[in-house]
């Protein structure tokens, strides 16, 4: 709305987002709704990369995320592990 404020902003901020990595510690799902809305938002499947946090006492297993019913499996393995070895090229 106002372009002059950022002028060399030429993509949407969700298109910027979308070209971004992400990660969460510890993950909140007290919203499932929202959970969704937001992994949708940042394109989670190919963005969102897993972080234990371990050892703190609020850590997250991978089964956390493998819980996590809007997701399917291709996109459970990405976030596990996936999105990691194409960002960090292994």
């Amino acid at each position: 709305m106002r372009q002059s404020a950022a002028p060399l902003l030429r993509q949407l901020p969700s298109d910027y987002m979308r070209q971004m990595y992400y990660t969460s510690q510890p993950m909140e799902i007290t919203d499932v709704n929202l959970l969704e809305s937001t992994f949708r938002a940042m394109d989670a499947p190919n963005t969102l990369l897993y972080s234990s946090d371990w050892p703190h006492w609020d850590f997250d297993l991978p089964g956390r995320v493998m819980a996590i019913p809007f997701l399917d499996e291709v996109a459970k393995h990405n976030i596990l592990g996936g999105n990691a070895r194409k960002l960090f090229a292994l």
